[in-house]
């Protein structure tokens, strides 16, 4: 993990003046000389600096430039205080998604930063406000996972248009000058496909909610090549994309769901195996084929995305699925928003690669 540029420019001093190697009176560098020896910007020395001014260390006076002052710093170090606030806006998180993408933001946060946690629900004005909110409080960073990929909100707008660090999480928002951090999901739609494929099924479908993110247009995307690199056909009759219960912002009942994707299987007995964009799509699609009397793996073979870490029950089944390594996408996101804290204006994409895990859900057909 690559501490922010600032902290390893705070450390890097620290130490030098605790090892005595810049004595107590002595003044340090100018922050240009200091930008040129760490090769930073001023305003990553400036940080820098605050930093060890609120710990203790040196006093900072304007014309006169740092003095170090103490080598141990004060004996209530106020460098806590000090801390960016990261306010951290998402749609929603549960053990299927979302709880261990906090958990590696809250990790890689310790002792680095703040957070502060909103949820919208995929609700548009929520979404807008605790924005506005969080950029009226004056956060240092913003992380966001929108609630759709079609709808920006105006209070995004504003920030981009000043430069405020901002990271959008598991979404990719096209035209947008921002910082991005993501899964291959166009991959991942391919192994997914590309897995069934090599157990030997040759019919398979698709099944993902109705929500407007891009995560799952990727999947989709994936899903089509996989059949084109393997020379099969693809039909659209073959995808069922209006699971809406699992979607936070609708009101469709679960049974309402359940009636109309059991009327899509009816039409679809040929398919033997299916590619299911989320976790709960997956445990909807599984009922509705048990409801229908076809077992999983043994008459269909279903890949989910994420997959719960049921560690104390072993009567669970563990889904085939794709494992987005959850920690590791929180950990990369609080990473940029540091970065461009550091950076102010700096704009970075990152698509992070996932695994496919073999679980119990997927068997080669049934001849």
């Amino acid at each position: 993990m690559n501490d922010a540029l600032y902290a390893r420019v705070f450390a890097t001093l620290k130490e030098r003046i605790e090892s005595g190697a810049i004595a107590v009176g002595e003044r340090l560098p100018t922050q240009n000389q200091l930008a040129e020896e760490f090769g930073v910007s001023t305003i990553t020395i400036k940080h820098a600096l605050d930093l060890l001014d609120r710990a203790g260390y040196i006093t900072r006076r304007p014309r006169l430039g740092s003095e170090v002052v103490s080598r141990t710093g004060s004996a209530n170090d106020r460098s806590a205080r000090t801390l960016p606030t990261i306010g951290c806006v998402l749609t929603s998180f549960d053990d299927s998604f979302g709880t261990r993408v906090l958990w590696g933001i809250l990790d890689a946060s310790l002792g680095r930063a703040n957070v502060v946690l909103g949820r919208t629900e995929g609700f548009h004005d929520r979404e807008q406000g605790l924005l506005a909110q969080y950029r009226d409080l004056g956060v240092d960073g913003l992380i966001l996972q929108p609630g759709s990929s079609e709808w920006i909100a105006p209070a995004i707008l504003d920030l981009v248009s000043t430069q405020r660090p901002l990271v959008i999480l598991d979404r990719n928002l096209d035209g947008l000058p921002v910082s991005t951090v993501c899964s291959d999901n166009i991959a991942s739609g391919r192994a997914a496909a590309e897995h069934l494929f090599e157990l030997g099924h040759r019919h398979i479908g698709l099944v993902t909610s109705s929500g407007t993110v891009s995560t799952l247009d990727d999947r989709h995307r994936g899903f089509v090549f996989a059949h084109a690199e393997h020379g099969l056909p693809f039909s659209p009759a073959h995808e069922y994309r209006r699971v809406s219960s699992v979607v936070p912002d609708h009101e469709v009942s679960v049974d309402d769901d359940l009636s109309n994707l059991k009327e899509f299987l009816r039409s679809n007995e040929h398919l033997t195996g299916f590619v299911a964009s989320e976790h709960a799509v997956g445990l909807l699609l599984v009922r509705a084929l048990r409801e229908l009397g076809r077992e999983v793996p043994r008459d269909v073979s279903v890949v989910s995305f994420d997959a719960p870490e049921h560690v104390f029950d072993d009567e669970v089944r563990r889904f085939t699925h794709i494992d987005q390594h959850e920690r590791r996408l929180g950990q990369a996101t609080l990473e940029s928003v540091l970065a461009q804290i550091a950076e102010p204006g700096r704009v970075t994409k990152q698509v992070l690669p996932t695994e496919l895990v073999v679980g119990e859900t997927t068997a080669p057909p049934r001849a």
